[in-house]
């Protein structure tokens, strides 16, 4: 049993970590809380969107944009942005009243793939067990396979697997301070791995699309939590869920003619990274099949389906369906249901368990790398945790560590834990502090390169996000006078855009109250949000301006938009932007600051 002075020089070895963290939050890339499983608004204090660092540079291939304006709104350059459709919370809608898939929720709301299809391709040649599928051959490390019908696919260099590497563990011990400093950078760079895992373990059926069919609201996001989402969901959209394994062949999503609605299905790989998108912005309205196909698996010509490449085997499919009232409601539930997957079903591949913070989460995050190996150019920070042994196939056991060292490195990982979620708080509020009030994603969310500490961020508050061309998410956290937003006391906080001011985009904008946990605030109304995809709900003032009131309390004032907000709390708006202008983009466009009004009742 290690005596007392043992346990000091671990806690200072901890304490020090803590500090370095901090420092490093503060310093470095920061984190706007995300949402929907999270399409996170992550941010860097003084990160310009129009970043040159090569890491983060995007270079996935898309197919041309369809022409035409995507339902919600127009193109700016077409003139004003016209709100299309109305919406109401509606019915919960199940297909056929079957989820197929044991361990999927059975809650109304939920509606599962169809489960038969007739299949469009002869069996993949040379299929690999589930178990060894995310071994990327060494001949198909980051070499990039073109996209039929577009332009040559080109992943990012974050999204390109390494081959197998079979790290070596330095034999001299690092010493306590050293490894609580890569134990904590290991806890930082493979917590979204962890959280990805998470997410499989509540999939019961790989190949199979969960989809929500009524919108997001206090009782009926939490069966969304079941299947993996996060927090701040919005409810604009219908979400569906798929877990790929692509190991044995392509999986075909067929998507229906969608007319003039938004929809996306967002490609994420197992490090959070966006691999691509399936939707109207990219790969146009449809209809259409999309022979979704690993770059280290089987190649099978599928004919007539546009081939998407992805750098992993696992992959989530994250969709957004765009719906209206309740009339459209029901539209979109029909084509929701006309969403199909083929290959259909067919168990998990291995789920790596998630320990408690410690030297057991090194390992694990270890074994979920040897699942998936890392991308290319985490290569020197892979070199760096070696020699504490994590990387893919290691156990920190391998290091040989001292006992003082695996004190301070287990220490660590524990600190960091609960150090992760308090300053990606803080660095929220720092960054809206600079934004006048709004915390704005950084240019290479989604795409992080080597970004570890932005990644983790928005891991820890919604998974995944989105990239900003398909939408930015602006977080409102501060007044106009930097206090942050809350509840207490009297009066009332204003959001107005002045006529022709309202956000630039190209499908639709809505704003969104969240409370201090990232839940919806439960109103009589059922009035969640404002949204310019909701024009007979979308009140203007004679002018053509918009208001939007955050209060606790009906401000009484007919010609502004009400959205309630916990009394005697604190609170969060969020403004989502799909399809943001490239004024949105480059920060030429800003959203106007919340505005503090008193009042003496």
């Amino acid at each position: 049993m290690p005596d007392r002075r043992t346990w000091l020089r671990a806690g200072l070895g901890a304490g020090a970590v803590a500090a370095g963290m901090g420092a490093a939050m503060f310093v470095g890339p920061g984190m706007a809380a995300a949402d929907d499983v999270g399409s996170a608004g992550a941010t860097s204090a003084g990160s310009a969107r129009n970043s040159s660092n090569p890491a983060n540079s995007r270079g996935r291939a898309t197919a041309p944009k369809a022409p035409g304006a995507v339902r919600g709104g127009e193109r700016r350059s077409a003139g004003p942005a016209a709100a299309v459709g109305a919406a109401s919370d509606g019915a919960v809608v199940m297909a056929g009243n079957t989820v197929v898939g044991a361990a999927a929720p059975t809650a109304p709301g939920v509606v599962a793939s169809r489960p038969v299809r007739v299949s469009k391709r002869a069996p993949a040649p040379g299929g690999r067990s589930a178990a060894a599928s995310a071994q990327p051959a060494a001949s198909d490390a980051g070499t990039p396979q073109p996209v039929a019908s577009s332009a040559p696919a080109t992943p990012s260099m974050a999204a390109v697997p390494a081959a197998p590497v079979a790290a070596a563990v330095t034999a001299a011990d690092p010493g306590p301070i050293q490894s609580a400093i890569l134990a904590a950078q290991a806890y930082i760079y493979g917590y979204p791995l962890m959280e990805y895992q998470r997410v499989r373990q509540t999939v019961g059926t790989v190949n199979t699309l969960y989809s929500l069919t009524s919108f997001a609201n206090p009782d009926v996001d939490p069966i969304w939590l079941a299947i993996g989402g996060g927090k701040r969901p919005n409810v604009d959209t219908f979400y569906s869920l798929a877990e790929l394994d692509l190991s044995n062949g392509p999986v075909v999503l067929s998507i229906p003619d969608m007319g003039d609605r938004y929809f996306s299905f967002q490609l994420t790989d197992p490090y959070t990274n966006v691999s691509g998108y399936i939707g109207s912005r990219t790969t146009g309205s449809g209809p259409g099949d999309y022979a979704i196909t690993w770059t280290g698996g089987p190649q099978v010509d599928i004919p007539g389906a546009q081939t998407i490449m992805v750098p992993y085997a696992s992959m989530l499919a994250l969709g957004r369906t765009l719906a209206g009232d309740e009339a459209d409601q029901q539209a979109a539930i029909a084509l929701i249901k006309q969403y199909a997957l083929d290959p259909t079903g067919g168990a998990v591949s291995p789920v790596i368990p998630i320990p408690e913070p410690g030297i057991g989460y090194l390992d694990a995050i270890s074994a979920a790398m040897a699942l998936n190996p890392p991308p290319a150019i985490d290569a020197p920070t892979l070199e760096a945790l070696a020699q504490i042994g994590v990387g893919p196939g290691m156990t920190v056991a391998d290091a040989n560590l001292s006992l003082l060292s695996t004190i301070t490195a287990d220490l660590a990982v524990r600190v960091t834990a609960a150090l992760l979620p308090v300053l990606t708080t803080i660095n929220q509020y720092v960054s809206a502090f600079q934004g006048g009030g709004w915390a704005t994603p950084p240019s290479n969310i989604g795409d992080y390169g080597t970004d570890y500490l932005l990644r983790a961020g928005v891991a820890e508050v919604g998974l995944v996000a989105n990239t900003p061309e398909e939408a930015v998410y602006s977080a409102g956290l501060l007044g106009a006078n930097r206090f942050p937003l809350s509840g207490f006391g009297t009066g009332s906080y204003v959001l107005h855009f002045a006529p022709g001011e309202e956000p630039p985009v190209g499908a639709f904008w809505s704003v969104t109250v969240y409370n201090s946990q990232g839940r919806l605030v439960p109103n009589s109304q059922n009035q969640y949000a404002v949204s310019s995809s909701r024009p007979d709900e979308l009140i203007r003032r004679p002018d053509g301006s918009i208001d939007i009131v955050f209060a606790p309390r009906d401000p009484g004032d007919p010609g502004a938009n009400w959205l309630k907000v916990p009394a005697g709390a604190g609170f969060s708006a969020y403004l989502r932007m799909y399809v943001p202008d490239q004024s949105v983009l480059d920060g030429t466009w800003v959203a106007p600051p919340i505005e503090r009004r008193w009042s003496i009742f």
